[in-house]
């Protein structure tokens, strides 16, 4: 049997104004997919092949898109090439049994368009109603009417930070491979609720998260129930159709989907008020002042409204625009993304002083760089990405020509750096990434600006249907079902 295979992701930060452009995804076409299987090793997709090679399905690849970073919005233009890539591949195999997808969840263009609706929908189109089609999707997915309507089974990720990407794809792949095998129908259903919460409010290790995961694993071993799934949305997202999500598939009971997906929803309105910050949370000011008086080091600090993992462009500096002007020393302060800078320092080279315009001074476009005059380190090179090392006023900062999400220790330590040098090291993040956990003898949340802002109540969201939990307040409703 052959089984046809794509990925397309992306998290789309409405609020951030920098469009994404085609230039910003790293893309596979076809056979390239089977021969660069390195370049998405961390992702669903691995799940998904994995699996149908083990239980002896042929793959049939289609295409990968992946971002260098999360961002802004996808540029229309974009979209469209990536669209006629999907199409054209996809429509050289008509002799197709199943469709499985790794998909994000939370793509958007600039005209506000549902890209993994869009997507499941020329696929269902092209190859008829005959053929199952699964997908993984992100936690923190927005589900659509028109992703339920073309998609048979849809499973999410069920940890946040995201570490059971391959086990999603397993999932997804299962799920196909039950309904080939066995005859069955996948019945699907979905339970909107009105709600936004950010993933630093809801950490799967993390209460009331951890509990709602475990509430999955009891509604998977139910009778027909194949697999459950919450989808948190994106909350920096300004679409009409972002809403957290109740999802269960069966074995051909849409009923007990139906009964299922309303009682998860139940469980996760019922804890709407338990969702707080899993990190302690406070103003820069006090975050640092905070930091500053703890005998154990480092304290890590936490940027988190210029959080690229989330789509911001992490160049905003206010935060350093702070650390200078109050004298703070001893500190790791990073990435700011600066293609320009680092020519620049690359040009002059270590040991030089220099004065830079860096970044953007806030969230606002118009705001413009700043001046800082900086010592230049070192210059390094990582995973493709060029970095410089740099002494602002006594504070080290890392300049990088591209974005970072800062999840790997290694790219700081390609500096020779060693963490617990430092009083205090601000990373430009949503919440700590484990692989840094067992440096940090203390980890604070700043409600710092930028463009994932943290206190979702001050958003100016102008599409985002109302009313909806935090910003409005909400005691009673009736939940909505997925067309």
């Amino acid at each position: 049997m052959k089984i046809l295979v794509g990925m397309i992701h992306h998290e789309s930060n409405s609020f951030n104004p920098e469009l994404t452009e085609l230039d910003e995804f790293k893309i596979l076409k076809g056979e390239e997919v089977l021969e660069n299987r390195d370049m998405y090793s961390h992702s669903s997709l691995k799940g998904i092949m994995e699996t149908l090679k083990k239980n002896k399905f042929e793959i049939v690849p289609t295409a990968v898109f992946l971002p260098t970073s999360e961002g802004g919005l996808v540029s229309d233009g974009a979209y469209q090439k990536i669209k006629k890539i999907y199409i054209n591949e996809m429509e050289k195999h008509k002799d197709i049994d199943g469709v499985c997808l790794a998909l994000h969840g939370s793509m958007t263009t600039e005209s506000h368009l549902d890209v993994e609706g869009d997507i499941l929908s020329e696929t269902r189109a092209f190859f008829g109603d005959d053929v199952w089609i699964t997908a993984a999707v992100d936690m923190h997915a927005m589900i659509t009417d028109k992703m339920i309507k073309n998609a048979d089974g849809l499973t999410a990720y069920r940890t946040a930070p995201h570490v059971d990407k391959y086990e999603t794809g397993v999932r997804a792949a299962d799920m196909l491979l039950k309904a080939l095998k066995e005859n069955i129908e996948l019945k699907m259903s979905g339970v909107k609720i009105p709600y936004l919460v950010s993933g630093e409010k809801s950490e799967g290790s993390k209460y009331p998260m951890n509990e709602l995961l475990k509430k999955l694993e009891l509604v998977d071993k139910k009778e027909k129930v194949l697999n459950s799934s919450f989808c948190l949305g994106f909350p920096w997202s300004d679409v009409k159709f972002n809403t957290v999500s109740a999802l269960v598939v069966t074995e051909e009971s849409k009923k007990i989907a139906d009964q299922e997906a309303k009682y998860l929803a139940r469980l996760f309105w019922d804890k709407r008020y338990d969702f707080k910050f899993t990190t302690p949370a406070y103003s820069l000011s006090e975050s640092l002042k905070i930091a500053a008086a703890e005998d154990d080091s480092p304290v890590f600090i936490i940027d988190s409204g210029d959080n690229p993992g989330a789509g911001s462009s992490q160049k905003i500096v206010e935060p350093l625009i702070y650390l200078t002007e109050n004298n703070f020393k001893n500190v790791l302060y990073g990435s700011v993304c600066d293609r320009e800078v680092v020519d620049l320092l690359s040009e002059a080279g270590p040991g030089v002083r220099k004065d830079i315009y860096l970044g953007q001074k806030n969230s606002d476009p118009k705001s413009g760089k700043v001046k800082f005059c900086c010592k230049v380190k070192k210059i390094r090179y990582y995973k493709g990405i060029k970095s410089v090392l740099t002494d602002i006023d006594g504070i080290d900062v890392i300049i990088s020509n591209q974005k970072v999400v800062m999840t790997d220790p290694e790219f700081v330590f390609n500096f020779d750096i060693k963490l617990d040098n430092y009083k205090i090291i601000m990373f430009k993040s949503g919440y700590l990434a484990p692989e840094y956990q067992p440096y940090s003898k203390k980890t604070l949340l700043a409600l710092t600006p930028g463009y994932t802002y943290q206190e979702l109540e001050k958003l100016p969201y102008k599409n985002v249907k109302r009313p909806i939990f935090p910003v409005d307040k909400i005691d009673k409703i009736e939940f909505e079902t997925f067309c």
